[in-house]
């Protein structure tokens, strides 16, 4: 019975505020109407950003998707984000249907300049991410801007991307420990 009172409550949930984001943000945020997107999830839309939620997206707990500036954000059917992920889109980040993504995945299109005379400003350096369909992020992975991830790719727990990965790969945290 609780069950079904939780699930009746995030549907109506969901169904509330859909309408919310829509009213909020107009032709920015595009979803269709079949979304589980927990209450205490953030979907932010500031200036420019736009995003796009295709069927039965699921959004855990503590994530945060961000669309800033001319920042696009599209994110295919069916695709599960755990507990404590991000996304961070200054430019784009597109994923592909069926993707799993663990807990605390980080996804970033932008990082800030560094100069070594001036340290880090406030401006940005922007780069697309791609990631393809049927793709498994394991926990911890960290995918940086100008990352094209390919379809059925495996990204195991606690990497941190950069680059182009072809599709059908496996990708470990190659880590060494020396005992003294």
């Amino acid at each position: 019975m609780v069950g079904k009172i939780n699930l009746l409550f995030l549907i109506v949930w969901n169904m509330i505020a859909g309408l919310y984001r829509r009213f909020v943000y107009g032709k920015a945020y595009k979803a269709s109407r079949i979304q589980r997107i927990s209450p205490f999830a953030s979907v932010i839309i500031r200036e420019n950003g736009k995003i796009n939620f295709d069927h039965n997206i699921a959004v855990s707990s503590g994530c945060v998707i961000e669309s800033i500036g001319t920042g696009n954000i599209s994110i295919g059917k069916r695709t599960y984000f755990n507990r404590g992920c991000m996304i961070s889109s200054h430019e784009s980040v597109s994923i592909g249907e069926d993707c799993l993504f663990g807990p605390d995945v980080k996804i970033y299109d932008n990082d800030h300049c560094y100069g070594r005379e001036e340290g880090v400003s406030h401006d940005l350096k922007k780069s697309s991410v791609s990631i393809g369909d049927r793709c498994w992020i394991a926990s911890n992975v960290v995918i940086l801007r100008g990352t094209e991830i390919g379809d059925r790719c495996v990204i195991g727990a606690g990497c941190v991307v950069k680059g182009k990965i072809p599709a059908g790969s496996v990708v470990k945290l190659k880590q060494s420990i020396e005992i003294i």
